[in-house]
């Protein structure tokens, strides 16, 4: 009896937690008026100063609703990014990110940060940065004079349920 009843306080637990911790809204619902929030994969050319990037040079960011995101470069020589970002107007979003630069020996080169203002399509799930600027610190946080601008296009990540 006693198992009984510590089974329907677990099963009782376990429910209320699920009704908790689910989000009122669909994972599957609309995206529109979302904002930035969420995750993309973006695209990275080069302009001035920017070296030739290889084709397949592109990030995962994840905008979360508190102003900061973690950002993730296909670059073996630049760890996982964290930055913030605010918004701007409308549809454009200021963000910057900083990145550690390491050498191919795993030596410390020290901080990429970069930054953008990103302006958000209609539907809310692409955007565009013309204006993509980076500049790299020495280890001990001075400018090492190497900067450089590009741009930056995102595609947000949908969930693809299985059939």
């Amino acid at each position: 009896m006693f198992t009984t009843i510590l089974w329907r306080f677990t099963m009782a637990g376990l429910i209320a937690v699920f009704i908790v911790a689910t989000p009122a809204r669909s994972a599957f619902a609309d995206e529109k008026g979302k904002g930035v929030e969420g995750s993309w994969r973006v695209t990275i050319t080069g302009g001035p100063g920017t070296p030739q990037l290889p084709t397949w040079y592109q990030a995962l960011v994840t905008f979360g609703t508190d102003g900061g995101l973690v950002a993730t470069i296909t670059d073996p020589l630049l760890q996982t990014g964290h930055g913030a970002w605010g918004k701007k107007g409308k549809q454009a979003f200021a963000v910057t990110i900083l990145l550690f630069q390491f050498g191919p020996d795993g030596s410390f080169l020290g901080t990429l940060k970069a930054r953008a203002t990103l302006e958000l399509n209609d539907k809310g799930d692409t955007f565009s940065s013309d204006d993509y600027q980076f500049e790299f610190f020495d280890p001990d946080g001075d400018p090492t004079g190497f900067v450089g601008i590009g741009a930056a296009h995102g595609t947000r990540i949908k969930v693809e349920p299985l059939p």
